[in-house]
């Protein structure tokens, strides 16, 4: 019977450009994958961020394809933890990285436990 895991991934190494002095340096996906091994639970997430980013964000792959690295991946119990959300995170530096990964990590705690406030 497969598991389930959240699966936190990091993309790099794209262009994109969003109009200010600095541009997007990579971003933060987090996906729910159900398998039987950690090892291919990890592959599904990088194939499904992989080909959201190619349906979403780069249909004329002029963007380029992220270098993607797991941040973080633990297993996951249906009824007590919230989904992740699926959205890309883009970040251009490192302190906007770490807030990204602050709220992704957050939004995925088990239910009973209350969410940090947003800063702002």
């Amino acid at each position: 019977m497969p598991r389930l895991f959240d699966v936190l991934l990091c993309g790099t190494q794209i262009y994109f450009d969003n109009g200010t002095e600095q541009s997007i340096i990579g971003f933060l996906s987090a996906r729910r994958v159900a398998n039987d091994s950690l090892e291919d639970a990890v592959l599904r997430a990088r194939h499904d961020v992989l080909i959201d980013w190619n349906h979403t964000y780069n249909a004329d792959r002029k963007l380029g394809v992220p270098k993607l690295t797991t941040v973080q991946v633990q297993a996951a119990n249906k009824w007590l933890h919230r989904n992740p959300t699926e959205d890309f995170y883009f970040f251009d530096s490192e302190q906007r990285k770490q807030e990204h990964l602050a709220l992704i990590l957050d939004s995925a705690r088990p239910w009973w436990r209350l969410r940090k406030r947003r800063p702002g």
